[in-house]
């Protein structure tokens, strides 16, 4: 029997050959509201549920599934349960990342598995990191992965450092609120489609998703010598629009790592646009920092492997709304 691969990021499925497999690695169709200011309010409860329902064709010999799962993180979130059916086959975290396997092989040609996750999501921005924190203090060589150049974040492309080496201010702070405001006045948003362009490819064309956005913007940062990193993970949202969605951390002196999400600061009016540079919602669930995820092949959010002669499979994401949900949350 052939070994069929199948990695898989959104609701698309890649052709596979026999061992060897792509898949987009960017993010899902998140188009911003570009209409309202971000909000004052420190902490939203919510309720995520995940659901990926699998259809096999032939016989199913073996499939295995991977899904990331968040993680608490400091001033940030805080995970209050992650509950999943069926029971995880494992969970285990490599990379300082969360993952819960699940294995079916016992011949079923529909199979479904359902992640609920209740999180506290705290707001947290450049304001935040201003007024809360100085702790800015890590050593050069805990930060090198993230000034390096790698697929999609094309640091060293030369017309990355010919436009990085026009970008001057006189703090790390200002270098990066004008790279945000280059990327927002050179990119276009729209939606991408199955392939990744990568940063290079995104300044060429000057469109792109949230994906290019961000990759961009992270390149160009590494380009000027600050640490830089593409964040995948979830924001809540109560339209049919997908809450997959990339943004970025920074990492300024003295505060530590900071995001930013220039594609939902795209936008023409410009007191909003400065606001949310400086002002992010707390509507952000974070899930990882590895644009090159390797445990998920390369993929983000999830990935699976198959034996049989194919297999479809329909993800939801899906945000509960919850009794003291704030008024002004995105999506409302």
């Amino acid at each position: 029997m052939k070994w069929y691969v199948t990695l898989l990021l959104g609701l698309s499925v890649n052709a596979v050959v026999p061992s060897v497999a792509t898949a987009k690695t960017g993010a899902y169709i998140i188009h911003p509201d570009r209409t309202v200011p971000a909000s004052d309010d420190e902490k939203n409860d919510v309720e995520l549920v995940l659901c990926y329902s699998f259809s096999v064709k032939g016989q199913n010999t073996g499939t295995t599934f991977l899904v990331e799962l968040p993680q608490t993180i400091a001033d940030k979130q805080k995970i209050l349960s992650i509950e999943c059916t069926p029971k995880p086959t494992r969970k285990f975290e490599r990379n300082g990342n969360s993952y819960a396997e699940f294995l079916f092989n016992n011949g079923a040609n529909q199979f479904t598995v359902v992640v609920t996750i209740k999180a506290e999501l705290y707001r947290y921005d450049l304001s935040t990191a201003r007024r809360k924190h100085s702790k800015g203090t890590k050593r050069p060589d805990e930060l090198k992965d993230f000034l390096k150049n790698e697929h999609y974040i094309d640091k060293d492309d030369p017309q990355i450092r010919n436009v990085a080496a026009g970008i001057s201010a006189k703090t790390e702070t200002e270098i990066v609120r004008k790279i945000y405001n280059y990327v927002i006045d050179n990119m276009e948003y729209v939606v991408q489609g199955e392939k990744d362009l990568g940063a290079a490819e995104a300044l060429k064309k000057k469109k792109g998703d949230c994906c290019e956005y961000s990759d961009l913007f992270v390149a160009l940062c590494r380009a000027k010598n600050i640490p830089a990193r593409v964040v995948t993970g979830y924001t809540e949202r109560f339209d049919k629009v997908s809450a997959k969605h990339h943004w970025v951390e920074v990492y300024l002196q003295p505060y530590g790592w900071v995001p930013f999400d220039a594609s939902w600061g795209d936008v023409d009016i410009e007191w909003i646009r400065n606001n949310y540079f400086d002002h992010m919602r707390p509507v952000y669930l974070y899930l990882s920092n590895i644009r090159n995820d390797k445990t998920l092949y390369n993929n983000h959010f999830f990935a699976y492997i198959y034996y049989s002669k194919g297999i479809t499979i329909e993800d939801t994401v899906r945000f509960i709304k919850q009794p003291n949900h704030h008024k002004s949350g995105r999506g409302d």
